[in-house]
């Protein structure tokens, strides 16, 4: 039985255990019992430490899918995993974002979460614009050269590329009513200050988030109000490249689990257990 023959049968299993009607036991046959004892599973590449043990390097730091080598080796450990995932990454020529670089080294984690805060049930282009509003009246422009746009920009030259964002401190002192302003609602203002609060009173820094366990960051953004659970996983996901985070909020992947190991999906199924059952195989790169 391949790895992910049994993740899929023990995602059915839990599947099937909470469908069934109370005192109702779903028996299995002794010769199916003896069969799956007597089948072997094919030896995989040994994985590296499970999640939240002590993954780092020689700067204390955790572990992410951009240092050298951890992208390469999660992609071999997948394809000895899961032979149709295999399939699925052998057709795909695009270089994985989790294996890169940040694009801008002066995006900070605070920078990061307070993009967050502002994109949040928001479409891509509104989000843009609030954003582009809030650095044109609280950021500073990286080349002031360009000053002139800020007066008249009928042109759209200006990015939120183009400015550096405002420190915690800064954010923390600003005004609600500046804030609503420029497009944000009341409770984003109160949100992003949350955010700018903790990183102003040394709560949390980019140190002390890539030397927290994933648990640990987990619980330290969810604790901020308006950080929920799913935002959490993105940061971890995409800013601090952790190569084992599995968003079981994320209705995408929800989805496309449920349609790679073919078991129903419904508003309240796959539920998180489920999620992780499935992923099993995949572990340590979920």
């Amino acid at each position: 039985m391949t790895a992910r023959k049994s993740a899929r049968l023990a995602a059915k299993a839990v599947l099937n255990k909470q469908l069934q009607p109370a005192g109702k036991v779903v028996k299995r046959s002794s010769k199916k019992r003896q069969q799956a004892a007597s089948t072997a599973k094919p030896p995989l590449p040994a994985p590296i430490a499970a999640a939240d043990s002590k993954q780092t390097v020689a700067d204390g730091r955790y572990k992410t899918l951009a240092d050298t080598g951890e992208m390469e080796a999660a992609l071999l450990y997948l394809k000895a995993a899961d032979p149709a995932l295999s399939a699925i990454i052998e057709q795909t020529t695009e270089q994985c974002s989790m294996s890169l670089p940040r694009d801008d080294d002066s995006d900070s984690s605070f920078v990061s979460l307070c993009k967050s805060v502002i994109f949040q049930q928001l479409a891509g282009s509104a989000a843009r614009a609030i954003l582009l509003k809030f650095l044109k009246r609280f950021g500073t422009l990286k080349d002031q050269s360009l000053a002139y746009l800020l007066e008249d920009d009928s042109a759209k030259q200006l990015t939120p590329a183009h400015f550096v964002f405002p420190s915690p401190q800064a954010v923390v002192s600003m005004d609600h009513a500046e804030l609503k302003a420029v497009g944000l609602s009341q409770r984003k203002a109160e949100y992003l200050q949350a955010v700018a609060e903790r990183f102003n009173n040394g709560t949390l820094s980019d140190e002390l988030l890539v030397s927290m366990s994933d648990s640990q960051v987990s619980e330290a953004l969810v604790s901020i109000r308006g950080i929920g659970q799913w935002t959490a996983d993105m940061f971890m996901m995409f800013y601090l490249k952790r190569p084992n985070i599995l968003p079981t909020l994320d209705l995408a992947v929800r989805k496309a689990m449920c349609h790679h190991f073919k078991v129903p999906f419904g508003k309240r199924t796959p539920t998180h257990n489920q999620m992780v059952e499935m992923a099993n195989a995949w572990e340590p790169y979920r």
